[in-house]
């Protein structure tokens, strides 16, 4: 604002300078007499003057017209530098550093433990990658994570069974937790998308990693993957973005693969993102 100021008062000075100016060469033109040869050189020479210094100050107030635009349009970037920073760090729609973009802040994690997460060490890509990604979250945050399955015991096993703020001390427990993870039996992507849909009901999103297609429970039978995405739809009614990342080269490989057409299709149907390593 005092940029502003400083520029307006210049203008001012700079109107009442040009009137002086042409003044005074009125003034002079009407006094000196038209007969005498030198007062006319003096009065040419003068005019020329005072001409020459009202281009130096018509440069001089350009010039700080073009700053005063200059500090007008940084001013506005930086307000709308700010305004992004605050929505970001206030609702919705957040981007983290790792580049993902959430619906919002109350995210459950639901992580494939089946026994082909073994190979190229998948499991340890995931836990890796977790553990980067909720690093890097505020406790504005709050979060929970889901393995499935667990082991031959139970489809699916939750770290508390609610959403927590992502507290120093709770990210604790999350890398405890994951630290323990054994990968073993089949994919019961099904059982674990139905827990989490229908237990926690303020969630904004699911993120869901896993290297293989659903499959039911302790059997090889493979899920119908267009049924399960009917299921999921009709089960998802407080409109939960869901997330698919795919772990593992098996699944970005063959994209006509039932693994690859349902994680793109759960993301696509359900507003959320998908992506592979």
């Amino acid at each position: 604002m005092s940029k502003r100021r400083e520029i307006n008062a210049f203008n001012i000075s700079f109107l009442d300078l040009i009137s002086g100016a042409l003044g005074a060469v009125i003034i002079l033109y009407v006094a000196v007499p038209k007969s005498k040869g030198d007062g006319e050189d003096a009065l040419r020479e003068l005019i020329a003057e005072q001409t020459q210094k009202v281009q130096i100050l018509e440069r001089e107030n350009n010039q700080l017209k073009r700053s005063q635009q200059f500090l007008e349009k940084e001013n506005s970037e930086l307000k709308a530098s700010k305004l992004e920073k605050k929505k970001n760090s206030e609702g919705g729609g957040n981007d983290l550093d790792v580049g993902f973009r959430f619906q919002g802040r109350n995210i459950v994690f639901a992580i494939d433990t089946s026994r082909s997460m073994l190979k190229e060490d998948r499991i340890g890509q995931v836990k890796a990658g977790l553990k980067m990604l909720i690093t890097s979250m505020p406790k504005s945050f709050k979060v929970d994570v889901v393995i499935f399955p667990m082991g031959e015991r139970a489809p699916y096993k939750t770290l508390w069974g609610k959403i927590e703020s992502v507290s120093k001390f709770k990210k604790r427990e999350i890398f405890d937790f994951l630290y323990d993870i054994k990968p073993h039996g089949a994919t019961p992507t099904r059982d674990v998308l139905s827990h989490i849909l229908t237990n926690y009901s303020q969630i904004s999103d699911i993120v869901l990693l896993t290297d293989g297609e659903p499959s039911l429970h302790n059997s090889p039978v493979k899920d119908n993957i267009h049924d399960l995405l009917t299921y999921v739809h009709q089960v998802n009614i407080n409109k939960v973005q869901i997330n698919a990342i795919g772990v593992g080269g098996e699944v970005l490989k063959d994209k006509t693969s039932n693994p690859y057409q349902f994680l793109k299709l759960i993301a696509e149907q359900n507003s959320g993102f998908f992506v592979g390593f």
